[in-house]
């Protein structure tokens, strides 16, 4: 019985789940030609008939035709700052489809990006300060316990006395 109930909520859980689908793809691309290229991608290569679409909100409104049957989808595209550069977040959403569609949509989108606008931008340098520690360097803020001077060399010349 309380495996049974427990399976039941499992299944629900999944179906509410895949109700909410949706695949995302952060790409270093200036928004304003990223959206041009999107719609372009939309109309051309997915064959999509777009039923709403604002640029300035950055989102299209489409209908994709699969199986005989008509279904809903989005793009969203979101402006955001990652690693010190202007990026786009494209979010596309297909309802009642797979995931997997989603997935598939957004890497044909990125490979038109890509050939569109060419690579996208590469993140900055890492500053030297930035760079992760090294081994056995005291954590960020810690002072470092005091070096040990190495022994002076014997050359054979006078003995060196160390300094007081």
């Amino acid at each position: 019985m309380i495996r049974s109930c427990l399976l039941a909520l499992a299944l629900v859980v999944a179906a509410a789940r895949g109700a909410e689908a949706r695949a995302e793809k952060t790409l270093a691309y200036p928004r304003d030609q990223a959206w041009a290229a999107a719609v372009r991608f939309l109309v051309v290569d997915e064959h999509v008939k777009v039923t709403d679409k604002d640029g300035d909100a950055g989102y299209v409104v489409f209908e994709l035709k699969d199986d005989g049957k008509t279904w809903r989808g989005s793009l969203e595209l979101v402006a955001i700052d990652q690693d010190g550069r202007k990026a786009v977040r494209f979010v596309v959403q297909l309802a009642d489809r797979p995931s997997w569609l989603e997935v598939e949509m957004l890497a044909r989108l990125e490979r038109k990006l890509h050939a569109e606008l060419g690579s996208p931008t590469p993140a900055p340098a890492k500053k030297k300060d930035d760079a992760p520690p090294k081994e056995g360097a005291p954590p960020p803020g810690k002072d470092a316990p005091p070096a040990k001077e190495p022994p002076p060399k014997d050359d054979g010349g006078p003995p060196i006395s160390p300094t007081p």
